[in-house]
C-alpha cells in the first residue's frame, strides 16, 4: 500500500477507538522491520524520527525506505517527525515525504510558540502534510510535570490560532523512565477536549508512552487520544537484548558476529512494538482500515451496500 495520510490513519483510530503506536526510530533497518512486523499483525503504524536523531538517520533515505517497504505491504504507514524545532528541518522532511511533522515550541513563551507553530502549519498546509504542535512542554520524566502541564484554556487559543491538525498535550507524561508511578489527569485531558469543542478535527496525542500503565494507556485511547509514542521502552528492550546476547556469546569478537549483536537490540525493540500493537488494540484494524485519501469505517460500508441494493432494484 502507497505511503498513507497521518490524519487518515488517525481519523480511522479515534473512529474505532484503537490507538496507532508512533514508533522512534534510530536506523532505516528498524523502520523497515517495525513495518514489517505491523503489516504481519495487521496494525496501521506510524514511521517516527525525532529531529535530534536527524545526524543519524537521514531524512531522505528514511523517507525511501519507508515508502519501498509500504508499498509492499497490506497496512496503513504513515511517516512522522517528532519534535522539530525549527521551519528549515520541516522543510528537510516535507521534501522527503513525510507525511506528518511536529514543531515543538513549548518551551516558548506563549505568544512565541503560537507564532511559531502557525508558521509551520502554514508551510505543512501549503504541501497537504499534516502539522504537529505542543502546549505545556512534556518534559523529563525525572523532573516535575505538573507545573508544565496543557492549560484548557490556553489550549483554545492556541489551537484556534495556530490551526494544527495533531495535538501534544502534557497531563502528567513526560519522556524518559519515570522514577515513580505515573498519573495521567484524565480530568485536565476531558477539560482540554471541552475546551476544543469548535475544533473537532484535531487528533490528541501523547508523547512519553513508556511506563505508562496499559490500563492508561487504554483509557486515554478509549476517550480520544489516537496517537501514542513510544521509544525510551524500546531502547531499554534493546539494551537488555544486548547485555543477554553478549552474556549468552562470551566468544563474542566484535567482527563478522557484528550483525547478531544487532539482530538482537532490533529483537528487544520488535518485542515492545508487539506488545504494544496488543495494548493499543490495533491489531487487526487495517483488514476494513484506510486506503491513501478513503477513510472507510463500517457506516461508509453500509452506505455503499445500500446504494448497491438500490440500483439493483430498480
Amino acid at each position: 500500500m502507497p505511503i498513507t495520510s497521518t490524519l487518515d490513519i488517525l481519523k480511522d483510530a479515534r473512529e474505532r477507538r484503537y490507538g496507532v503506536g508512533a514508533y522512534n526510530v534510530l536506523s532505516l533497518d528498524q523502520a523497515a522491520a517495525i513495518i514489517r512486523l505491523s503489516d504481519s499483525l495487521e496494525a496501521p503504524v506510524l514511521v517516527t524520527v525525532p529531529a535530534v536523531l536527524e545526524k543519524y538517520v537521514n531524512f531522505s533515505d528514511l523517507g525511501a525506505i519507508t515508502r519501498s517497504v509500504a508499498q509492499k505491504c497490506s497496512i496503513p504507514v504513515g511517516l512522522h517527525l517528532s519534535h522539530g524545532k525549527d521551519i528549515a528541518t520541516m522543510q528537510r522532511c516535507i521534501d522527503a515525504g513525510f507525511t506528518s511533522v511536529m514543531i515543538d515550541g513549548s518551551a516558548l513563551p506563549f505568544d512565541q510558540n503560537v507564532s511559531l507553530t502557525r508558521e509551520a502549519a502554514d508551510l505543512c498546509h501549503r504541501h497537504g502534510v499534516a502539522c504537529e504542535g505542543e502546549l505545556g512542554a512534556v518534559g523529563s520524566a525525572t523532573g516535575e510535570v505538573k507545573s508544565t502541564m496543557t492549560d484548557p484554556d490556553e489550549a483554545r487559543r492556541y489551537v484556534e490560532q495556530t490551526n494544527i491538525d495533531i495535538f501534544a498535550v502534557s497531563i502528567g507524561n513526560a519522556h524518559g523512565f519515570y522514577k515513580g508511578i505515573p498519573k495521567l489527569d484524565f480530568e485536565r485531558f476531558n477539560q482540554i477536549k471541552t475546551a476544543l469543542f469548535s475544533k473537532p478535527d484535531v487528533f490528541f496525542t501523547l508523547h512519553g508512552g513508556t511506563g505508562i500503565s496499559p490500563q492508561d494507556l487504554k483509557k486515554l485511547i478509549e476517550q480520544g487520544c489516537p496517537k501514542i509514542c513510544i521509544y525510551t521502552e524500546m531502547c531499554g528492550a534493546g539494551k537488555e537484548k544486548a547485555f543477554d546476547y553478549l552474556a549468552r556469546h562470551p566468544e563474542y569478537g566484535g567482527t563478522t558476529d557484528v550483525p547478531e549483536l544487532f539482530k538482537a537490540i532490533l529483537d528487544g525493540f520488535l518485542d515492545v512494538v508487539k506488545f504494544d500493537i496488543d495494548v493499543f488494540g490495533s491489531a487487526q484494524k487495517a483488514k476494513c482500515s484506510v486506503v491513501p485519501g478513503i477513510n472507510i469505517n463500517s457506516s461508509m460500508i453500509e452506505d455503499i451496500v445500500k446504494s448497491v441494493i438500490n440500483k439493483i432494484s430498480k
